[in-house]
């Protein structure tokens, strides 16, 4: 009689703690944002997509995280990410695609080019996928070092896409590769990576006064001018011009080294503040105080071809910025006169750009205003009607 009751107030437990989930699935449609590589929480996929997304479909993304967890109305399905790139490549997709037929979505969007088997089997299954392009990844093969034999993984990885492209859609984040796809597919759409304005006007400082402080957010590489910038903090200091460097983003092992090593770390040091890999309200939180946003990138034929994210976001806040002097980034930063552009390798150029804002007010203060005039012209919410045409029509 104990036994029997106390099953029963265990199905009643099992079936109050489902019944949320159950109403929702029969309410939405569900949908999977998957990633290997990426964080849970990455910009595109979590706060741009699956935030937007959540309104009408039961979102879940499986992306790498430390911990099974609801996050903001969405799902969050963990993903141990692979130190060794070569085990990444060989065997990611399979335990991925085990991952995905357990939720059953109704749509799957794939946002990394090692899943490209994974999508072909889930269109073998019978499952509505989507095959989401952050970047031109054919051409960025050629900037990876660590890639050995690059002409043979060019042509093996054509002949995945390809397959691909013949049976499902295709976003791509930027106008530059468009004719790449164009020449694969007719259901190849463009959702350009566009910041939310409405989430960063939270963080809009029209008054930015006190201490001078740059700020950085995003992943932290060596192609990302960091070591230039550190350097240039050190030139300003031997002008006596002093300055906070605040960086947001997860700091690997190398380049930590690198900075340590530096001659003149001692000088620039108690100026540098790494503050980890946050998410991005935390990170913009810090922004407040900033001065100065940085958006330098080596040129790589990628790179040259791409616009940084960050760019628009620090036009969302009224932050000018330091901007890579690439033609399709002069053709924001300098065509609406929000901020300036240098040689990304040359930290005398960079110096003086931040000398330049530091010592001419009416020109900071003219680039922070267009900063803010023209931000609405780059929105997430006028990309996200071509997400919703292509889930509408997946659905029909």
């Amino acid at each position: 009689m104990l036994l029997s009751f106390f099953l029963e107030n265990q199905k009643i437990q099992i079936f109050h703690h489902f019944i949320p989930k159950i109403a929702v699935s029969m309410l939405k449609p569900k949908v999977c944002q998957v990633s290997s590589v990426h964080f849970a929480l990455d910009t595109r996929i979590f706060y741009r997509l699956a935030q937007s997304l959540k309104k009408d479909y039961d979102v879940t993304v499986i992306g790498v995280h430390p911990r099974k967890e609801f996050v903001d109305g969405v799902e969050i399905i963990p993903f141990r990410r692979f130190k060794n790139k070569m085990l990444r490549v060989a065997i990611t997709w399979l335990l991925i695609l085990r991952k995905c037929l357990k939720q059953k979505a109704d749509i799957y969007q794939i946002h990394d080019p090692e899943l490209l088997p994974t999508v072909l089997l889930l269109r073998l299954f019978r499952k509505k996928v989507v095959y989401d392009v952050h970047e031109n990844i054919a051409d960025d093969i050629f900037d990876k070092p660590w890639i050995k034999n690059k002409k043979l993984l060019y042509k093996f990885f054509n002949f995945f896409e390809k397959r691909v492209a013949s049976c499902c859609p295709i976003f791509i984040a930027e106008d530059s590769y468009l004719h790449r796809y164009e020449s694969m597919t007719s259901n190849v759409h463009v959702v350009h990576n566009y910041p939310d304005v409405d989430f960063f006007n939270a963080y809009l400082n029209e008054e930015r006064t006190g201490e001078i402080r740059i700020f950085y957010c995003g992943i932290l590489l060596f192609s990302r001018s960091i070591m230039e910038i550190i350097e240039a903090i050190y030139l300003l200091q031997k002008k006596d011009i002093f300055l906070h460097f605040d960086v947001v983003g997860e700091l690997y092992i190398d380049m930590d080294e690198a900075i340590d090593n530096l001659k003149y770390i001692k000088n620039v040091k108690p100026y540098i503040h790494f503050h980890g890999r946050l998410p991005l309200s935390e990170g913009y939180e810090i922004s407040r105080k900033a001065s100065i946003g940085m958006s330098l990138i080596h040129p790589m034929k990628n790179s040259m071809e791409s616009y940084p994210t960050k760019m628009f976001e620090y036009m969302c806040i009224g932050l000018p910025q330091i901007a890579s002097h690439f033609p399709l980034y002069k053709s924001v930063v300098e065509d609406h006169e929000c901020g300036l552009c240098c040689d990304p390798m040359d930290a005398e150029a960079i110096a003086k750009n931040i000398e330049n804002y530091l010592t001419n007010d009416a020109l900071y203060r003219a680039h922070a205003k267009n900063a803010i005039e023209n931000a609405h012209k780059y929105s997430w919410s006028t990309e996200m009607a071509n997400v919703n045409r292509v889930y509408e029509a997946l659905l029909k």
